[in-house]
C-alpha cells in the first residue's frame, strides 16, 4: 500500500456533510451542523452517488466535475479529506517509508488515526538529529508521541494519559 492510500483509509480521514442552497448560495453543512461556504472547501471532493463515493472537483455555481459534469441538488452528500497542519504534513513526508508505515501501525494499534493529531513540533525541519513532539486525541484517549531521529534510526515513544507506553524503533537501511 502506498502513502496516499494509507492516509485515505485512515479512520476520521474525511469531513462528511450535506449541501444545501441558501439564499442562492451553496453551503456545506458538516456532521456537527456547522455551515461552510463553498469557497472554503478544497477543490477535490467526493460525492456519494449510487452507493459509493465518487471523486470530483468543485466547479462554480454548484457543479462537480467527475467523468461528467454533475449539478448539485439540496441534500447531496459530500466528503473531503481533513487538512493536516503544515508542520505535520512536512513531518510525515520527511519520514522514510519504513518509518512512516511503522508509525501508522503504532498509532492505529491504539485506535488513533493520522487525522487525530492536534499538535506537531517538527524539529526535522531544522536539524538532522533531535526529537519531534506530537499530540493526538481520538475523543477517548490522549497520546503524546516523541519521535527521536538521528539519521540511523527513528524511535517512536507513545504515551497515553494513563501512563501506558509503547516504544517502536525503525533502523534506517
Amino acid at each position: 500500500m502506498d502513502r496516499l492510500t494509507t492516509l485515505r483509509t485512515q479512520k476520521r480521514a474525511y469531513i462528511y456533510g450535506v449541501v444545501e442552497q441558501v439564499n442562492g448560495e451553496w453551503v456545506f453543512f458538516d456532521e456537527d451542523d456547522e455551515a461552510h461556504e463553498f469557497i472554503s472547501l478544497p477543490e477535490e471532493v467526493e460525492l456519494f452517488r449510487f452507493g459509493q463515493w465518487v471523486k470530483g472537483w468543485l466547479g462554480e455555481h454548484g457543479d462537480i466535475y467527475m467523468s461528467e459534469r454533475y449539478t448539485l441538488k439540496n441534500g447531496d452528500r459530500l466528503r473531503y479529506m481533513k487538512p493536516l497542519s503544515h508542520a505535520y504534513e512536512q513531518w510525515l513526508a520527511q519520514l522514510p517509508d519504513h518509518a512512516f508505515f511503522h508509525f501508522i501501525h503504532l498509532i492505529n494499534e491504539w485506535n488513533f488515526s493520522v487525522y487525530d493529531c492536534l499538535y506537531c513540533y517538527n524539529y526535522m525541519l531544522f536539524a538532522e538529529k533531535g526529537v519531534n513532539f506530537l499530540m493526538f486525541d481520538n475523543s477517548l484517549d490522549m497520546c503524546n508521541v516523541q519521535h527521536y531521529f538521528d539519521g540511523k534510526q527513528n524511535r517512536f515513544e507513545l504515551t497515553l494519559q494513563t501512563g501506558k507506553k509503547m516504544i517502536g524503533v525503525q533502523l534506517d537501511h
